[in-house]
């Protein structure tokens, strides 16, 4: 695919999922991929939309959790979720265990969650930022490495059903 209107619109999409909560690079990349970008300009529209959500992140737990967010039960639900499945990795690894929690290549341990981490076990800020953002970068590579294969077994699989 060339530099043209259809590229950019596939970047901006990879970025705009990226930064949908749940969606994130998991989705984002190998739907980049599909759309016929690069795997590497894939990761780098999804990494820069994540970085991006960072300091929000931690803005809006700072100025809202305990005030408003906390009241909804949902919330709440989630938020004890992450405490739970990411309490190991910050109780072994501190500032680090955040990094490999986010770069983990599944459903639930993305920036969103790394960020609402972070905050709950006060870790340091600066710290905890690149630890994030490393971790973001490290999963936009495994994400992009496993998306080839997986995107061609999903097109033989659905190629042989009759699609």
């Amino acid at each position: 695919m060339t530099f043209d209107d259809r590229w950019l619109r596939h970047v901006i999409h990879v970025m705009l999922f990226t930064i949908a909560p749940f969606v994130e690079l998991r989705f984002a990349i190998p739907y980049g991929i599909t759309k016929g970008l690069h795997p590497l300009v894939a990761v780098a529209a999804a990494v820069v939309a994540s970085w991006i959500v960072i300091v929000p992140m931690f803005v809006i737990m700072d100025l809202f959790y305990n005030r408003f967010l906390s009241q909804n039960p949902l919330v709440r639900h989630f938020v004890e979720e992450i405490r739970t499945r990411g309490r190991p990795y910050v109780e072994r690894w501190g500032v680090l265990g955040v990094g490999i929690y986010v770069s983990l290549p599944f459903p639930g341990p993305g920036i969103y969650s790394g960020a609402v981490l972070s905050w709950l076990f006060g870790l340091p800020r600066r710290q905890a930022m690149i630890a994030l953002a490393l971790g973001v970068l490290v999963s936009g590579f495994l994400v992009a490495g496993i998306s080839p294969p997986m995107i061609a077994l999903v097109r033989r699989i659905l190629n042989s059903l009759g699609h």
